[in-house]
């Protein structure tokens, strides 16, 4: 069941990382990964997203259960602080 609800996490702080993304993006800001930024470029970025996504959330089912949820903690964890700092962002840039 916590699997479960963390890979449910890690979804949600996914589309919150895309989602505040664009909003920093479109007020002026940039994009600091600059793998991100190449994928961008070229229209990749949100199917390699989908793709890494994914691929993590396999990891996460198919591991044992320790690994799984290692995995997801330390994921979500990652994602966690991405999205933070991009709300943190947006509202430094709405200050602005």
């Amino acid at each position: 069941m916590i699997l479960f609800l963390l890979a449910m996490l890690f979804i949600i702080l996914n589309i919150l990382d895309i989602t505040t993304t664009r909003k920093v993006l479109k007020n002026g800001g940039y994009e600091a990964n600059p793998i991100a930024r190449l994928l961008m470029r070229f229209n990749l970025f949100l199917p390699a997203k989908i793709i890494m996504v994914l691929v993590i959330l396999l990891i996460m089912m198919t591991a044992d259960e320790e690994i799984g949820m290692k995995t997801g903690i330390i994921c979500c964890g990652i994602y966690l602080f991405i999205v933070w700092n991009n709300l943190r962002t947006i509202r430094l840039q709405s200050q602005d």
